[in-house]
């Protein structure tokens, strides 16, 4: 009777294999939750990085399987191609990771004026509270720090629009809801809504006295000496000075959170924004808060096409 030699399997080949299959779910439900607030994001870190040796153990084993096959005469060869590639695909978000930390300066604030950045309020509260948890504190734009910014994103800029504070923070809002970010604050409710109430009310008092012949009572006796509010302080009313917008933004993918505050400034005869982007966790930020801002800043652009100017 004749005799069959049976290969040995390559254990290398087969935990190859099984270390890459075992990180797809493994990676997924850890960003999973993350996102739904499960894990904090410190822990996802920790959980990420042995994901990444994970990956990088069955790289290693397949090595090994290879080995085997062409030194022992091993079973495996498909079992180990399969590990290998399934983990240089899930390698491949880790590495352009790397490729950003390289790319982009180690900052995780971002101004679009780093001289005189907007300022966070309800985000200070928020990151003092986070302390413990590892969160950032917001940085200190001296005179290095403003002048790095400027000198890793020039592009990055105010922008002045020929138009209405009003108008331009109609476009904010928008975008801001489009983006679905998190309102955290708003700060400085524009005069115009005071001015229509203003003209409301004057429109009412108008209407009862042409209807009844009688000047409007509203204390119980007629206030002596009082004058119709003029045009003129109607239009004062009516020109907001300043209004500023907070609010949380994730990342698509991880979820990483960003706190981010636009500042609308009214000048005599345009308006001014500024914007300012800040990473909750992490020196680095792998230039993703310019990449907020620039993003942003180009669909306001064309939300207000034909009335953009450089800051």
């Amino acid at each position: 009777m004749a005799g069959y030699y049976e290969r040995r399997w390559s254990m290398a080949a087969r935990w190859c294999q099984r270390l890459a299959l075992i990180s797809i779910p493994y990676l997924l439900l850890a960003i999973l939750l993350h996102r739904f607030g499960n894990v904090t994001t410190p822990q996802l870190y920790w959980l990420l990085f042995v994901g990444l040796l994970m990956l990088l153990a069955s790289l290693a084993l397949g090595l090994r399987a290879l080995l085997d096959l062409w030194n022992l005469g091993y079973r495996g060869g498909k079992a180990t191609i399969r590990g290998v590639m399934l983990s240089l695909l899930m390698l491949l978000p880790f590495l352009w990771q790397g490729w950003l930390a390289v790319d982009n300066p180690r900052l995780a604030d971002i101004s679009t004026n780093p001289f005189d950045p907007p300022q966070y309020v309800a985000a200070e509260k928020l990151r003092e509270a986070g302390k413990s948890e590892g969160m950032n504190a917001f940085a200190n734009y001296d005179a290095a720090y403003s002048e790095q910014i400027l000198s890793d994103y020039p592009k990055i800029g105010s922008r002045r629009y020929n138009a209405g504070a009003e108008r331009i923070l109609a476009a904010v809002r928008e975008l801001v809801a489009d983006r679905g970010w998190k309102v955290l604050a708003e700060r400085g409710v524009p005069l115009v809504d005071q001015a229509k109430d203003l003209v409301a009310g004057s429109a009412a008092d108008a209407a009862s006295e042409t209807a009844t012949g009688l000047p409007k009572v509203t204390s119980g006796k007629p206030k002596k000496n009082e004058k119709p509010a003029s045009d003129d302080a109607v239009a004062d009313a009516g020109a907001p000075l300043e209004f500023e917008i907070e609010a949380e933004a994730a990342s698509m993918i991880f979820g990483f959170r960003h706190d981010i505050v636009i500042k609308i400034q009214a000048e005599e005869e345009s308006t001014l924004v500024d914007m300012r982007s800040s990473s909750r966790f992490g020196a680095h930020d792998f230039g993703s808060n310019a990449a907020i801002i620039e993003n942003f800043l180009a669909d306001l652009d064309t939300a207000l096409l034909g009335i953009a100017g450089e800051g």
